[in-house]
């Protein structure tokens, strides 16, 4: 995990948050799956970093396939700050194809 994580800070610092949100999602489920509690602050920091990072995506494809996930894993590690949850999906809903 260790590694990944560099992965994720290194993709940020080089401008891709796409991958850089992709690794700390990765990050979150890994330490979900080896039995991390979901307020673990590993666990928070991976899904926030993660949430920043998918609010810097600006594909509208890209943003709603991450977005479905990080909904996913906000739903069981909400965070410390109130409305994690609503505002991926109230993005969601403006990310929504017209027509």
């Amino acid at each position: 995990m260790h590694w990944t994580e560099v992965r994720a800070d290194l993709a940020m610092l080089a401008g891709d948050p796409v991958r850089s949100c992709r690794a700390w999602l990765a990050v979150a489920d890994a330490r979900l799956a080896v039995g991390q509690a979901p307020g673990t602050v590993a666990v928070e920091a991976a899904v926030d970093r993660a949430h920043h990072q998918w609010g810097q995506i600006h594909d509208p494809a890209t943003a709603r396939e991450l977005g479905l996930t990080l909904a996913e894993l906000r739903s069981r590690v909400p965070g410390r700050r109130a409305g994690a949850l609503d505002h991926v999906r109230k993005q969601l809903i403006q990310l929504q194809p017209q027509g």
